[in-house]
């Protein structure tokens, strides 16, 4: 599915019904055989955007003849840019709850005590 819809659109399907949990079944919810892409997907996959699902055109580098001091200078506008939508509340960061759903998070630092049980559990799945 997230083939064919791109990986935003199937996160919120998969969010608002609970199926971002923590659960310990390998559910595949794309079919990565061979046989589950048509001709068409197959002539145009390297420009379907993963995100949106859609095709898109190539489009050049933009950090193509830009100097690391430039890179830099983007970079920390990006994370300005960011915080500011944080802030203001346009964007609120989440963590996934115990239900499976996104819950709100009121400091940053949640994000980074919950990292820990995030990567075990996925040293868990990459072992199977």
């Amino acid at each position: 599915m997230v083939k064919y819809t791109g990986y935003g659109n199937a996160a919120g399907m998969f969010a608002r019904k609970g199926l971002l949990g923590r659960s310990q079944a390998n559910t595949n919810y794309s079919s990565e055989s061979e046989d589950s892409e048509t001709e068409e997907y197959t002539k145009f996959k390297e420009q379907i955007n993963p995100v949106t699902g859609c095709f898109e055109n190539p489009k050049p580098n933009p950090l193509e003849g830009m100097t690391d001091a430039q890179k830099e200078y983007e970079a920390l506008q990006l994370v300005n840019l960011v915080d500011k939508l944080t802030r203001e509340g346009v964007v609120r960061p989440c963590r996934i709850g115990d239900d499976g759903k996104p819950k709100p998070i009121e400091h940053v630092l949640e994000l980074q005590s919950e990292l820990p049980r995030q990567q075990y559990g996925r040293k868990d799945s990459d072992s199977e």
